[in-house]
């Protein structure tokens, strides 16, 4: 069961169609080496992992990646090379999505309120460049590259 139907159940909300498959501890650990260092075979993705598990765990990982359409593979001699369909900051982008559809129907009010306020508690001088930045008159900004 992934996070957003948990939420969902939770909150009691209405289930809605997820842009993101769910996605364990492994998988996401797979993902962002090949995010870093491209495709790559089974064998060098096992070596790259900083996780003490096996070859055939990485293999069976990699084809649920796959089937999940996460990742693309291709073969070279009797090998199979994995990347990554999306970049990192597309399933970002996605899961952002799913979590507004799911919390505000969609509404982008709620969710920027909230990362600002995440962004606040984790990165205060980010939070107050985004915050300056948005409370910046968009006039004055205009004004300034029409001179």
């Amino acid at each position: 069961m992934n996070r957003s139907t948990d939420l969902t159940r939770w909150l009691k909300l209405p289930a809605a169609r997820s842009r993101t498959p769910a996605l364990g501890k492994r998988e996401l650990a797979i993902l962002e080496v090949l995010w870093q260092q491209g495709a790559l075979s089974v064998q060098q993705v096992h070596a790259s992992l900083q996780e003490d598990i096996s070859l055939n765990t990485v293999q069976s990982t990699l084809e649920r990646l796959h089937r999940k359409d996460l990742l693309q593979r291709r073969k070279e001699s009797r090998a199979f090379f994995y990347s990554a369909v999306l970049q990192k900051q597309a399933l970002i982008s996605n899961l952002l999505h799913d979590i507004a559809a799911d919390l505000s129907g969609g509404d982008m009010a709620p969710m920027v309120s909230g990362f600002i306020d995440y962004l606040a508690d984790v990165a205060p001088a980010m939070g107050d460049r985004l915050h300056q930045a948005l409370n910046d008159e968009p006039d004055s900004r205009s004004a300034n590259n029409d001179s």
